[in-house]
Formats: structure tokens, sequence, C-alpha cells
């Protein structure tokens, strides 16, 4: 299936890119780079465009598509392409010499082409090896050495908290009989223990993404690199931030929240410091009926964007 950008054009528009002074823009999450296709074409050739992907794999084929996109025009930006996660974009940043950045655009979760090639193991759609690593010239840990290495408790732990899983214990559990008599390997293995554990069509979707998320450390990655972005962020600087599920957008808002509050003095009641962040929306930017009609998963795509008033 054809990989399509969700709420493309609003993403970028959501960083604000000046036409006069210079731009350092930041994709985090590079994926096949039409988000930054967008951008790009923005920007001038005093700017400054990085990218940023933990895959590998992605980032060489978004290396290509900018590549081509780019080609005859003599105004692109100085490109930078980095593979890595972007919770270390501090330590990127200091590599390359920049201090501060005007924006960064964040698409978090999985990329639909990850769930497309069945090889990654995110889908269980085909019965192919348990993997699932964004990263998978970096990363060692598959799903599978994860629901063989973890006790009953921390499996119980991640479907409840990383998938929202009603039948987290028994699916817990049923897993770890299954794993003292055989090795489980495959997508198919996983489905079958779940599916007569929990008889609800909807348990593999959960585990699944609960599985996705702990391997991957999602959450925390987005957490570290949105408070260091923050404090990266120029004057009037922008986040913009696409999240897909409600865990995901939980963790946008709240970090969010840590900065979108002035400090007050508890003797005078007196603003002591103003709020480093404020909302550029009031709510989340949702895809347009045509959007969603055009791109089913885009439906659940939420939009926050928020830009840095003040230093912290």
């Amino acid at each position: 299936m054809h990989h399509i950008s969700v709420l493309r054009d609003e993403l970028v528009a959501g960083l604000n890119i000046s036409p006069d002074s210079q731009n350092i823009i930041v994709d985090a999450t590079l994926g096949l780079g039409w988000h930054a296709c967008v951008a790009i074409g923005k920007m001038k050739k005093w700017d400054i465009f990085i990218g940023i992907d933990r895959d590998s794999e992605n980032l060489a084929r978004a290396k290509a598509i900018i590549e081509e996109f780019t080609k005859g025009n003599n105004s692109i930006p100085d490109m930078h392409f980095i593979h890595g996660s972007f919770a270390q974009i501090d330590a990127y940043l200091t590599e390359l010499h920049i201090s501060s950045i005007t924006g960064i655009m964040y698409d978090v979760g999985v990329s639909s082409i990850h769930f497309d090639e069945w090889d990654r193991g995110f889908s269980f759609r085909l019965d192919w090896p348990l993997d699932m690593r964004f990263d998978r010239v970096g990363m060692e840990e598959t799903a599978s050495h994860l629901i063989h290495s973890r006790s009953e408790r921390e499996l119980f732990r991640i479907l409840k908290d990383y998938g929202e899983e009603p039948k987290a214990f028994f699916i817990a559990k049923a897993i770890v009989d299954a794993r003292k008599k055989s090795p489980i390997t495959t997508t198919g293995e996983l489905v079958q223990i779940i599916e007569q554990s929990s008889f609800d069509k909807k348990s593999p979707v959960r585990v699944f993404q609960a599985l996705r998320i702990e391997l991957n450390q999602e959450f925390a990655h987005i957490e570290e690199s949105l408070q260091k972005a923050v404090r990266l962020l120029a004057p009037n600087g922008r986040i913009a931030v696409i999240s897909f599920h409600s865990l995901e957008d939980r963790v946008v808002k709240q970090t969010f929240a840590q900065f979108e509050k002035d400090e007050i003095d508890d003797f005078t009641g007196q603003t002591k410091k103003p709020a480093v962040l404020k909302r550029v929306n009031k709510k989340p930017i949702l895809p347009t009926e045509e959007e969603i009609q055009n791109n089913p998963r885009s439906r659940s795509a939420k939009l926050r964007i928020v830009q840095k008033q003040s230093d912290y």
C-alpha cells in the first residue's frame, strides 16, 4: 500500500516557516520524507533542515525521495539526515554545532509502512517473525525476546498500561505457560495464544500495540525528546506533534502542560515567571472528512502545536 502522510499541510503550516529570517527545522520522525518535502519546499538555501529516523531503511528511502523532490532546485536548505532516536536530539544538534531551532515536527507512533511490510512483525495479518523493532540495525531485542524475558507480572503490566487490555491477566499467564513448552517466535503463534486465552477479537490489536510500545520505549522517547525540544527552541519557535491514539496523545499533552502555566509566587500571588509555552490552537487539529475518506488511517490523528514564549 502506498504511504499517505496524515495532516501533511497542517503539520508543516504549524511550524510557521519564515520567508525572511533563517529557519532551522527538524523533522524528528522523518519516515518516508513526505512531510519533510513540504517543509523543504517552503525553505531557503540559507536555512537548515535536519531529518531524524530510528529506522535506517526508512531513512535511506526518505533521502532518495527528498533528493528526487529537490532535483533542479537551487534554493534548497542545508540538509542533514541522522539515524537514531529523536530522544537524543540535543546530542545530534551539538554535533552539528546548532544551539537552537526554530521549529520541530513529530509524527509519533508506528509508521504505516511498518504495518505494510509483513516481515517487520508489526502486523498479524500474515505469519511472520515476531520482531517489531523500529531499528533493526541498532536494536538486538525483538518482541519475541521480550515475551520470553519478562515475568508474568511484567507482561501483565505492559498489556494493561500500553494496550489497556481487559484480559491482560489471562493473556500474560497464557504466554508464560506457552513459552515453557516451546519458543514463541512468530506473529501467528502469539495470536493463537491470545485468542485462546482472551476470546476477544480486539485483543490481538491491543497486545501487539502494547508489546511494540514497550519494546521500542516509545513513550519514554517521546517525553524525553519533547522536554529537550522545548529547551532547544528559539523564542517564538514551534513544536508540532501528530499522535494517533489516546495514550500517545496523553504523553504529548501532559508534557506540554508542564510548560504552559505561569510560575506564581506563593506569598504575593504575582507571576514570578511566565509560561514557557503557549498553545497555538486551543483544541487539537483533526483530519477533514475528505482526508479520512481518502486515508482511513488518518481518522484517529490529532495535531497539537505550541509556541515558545519565554526561556527557562
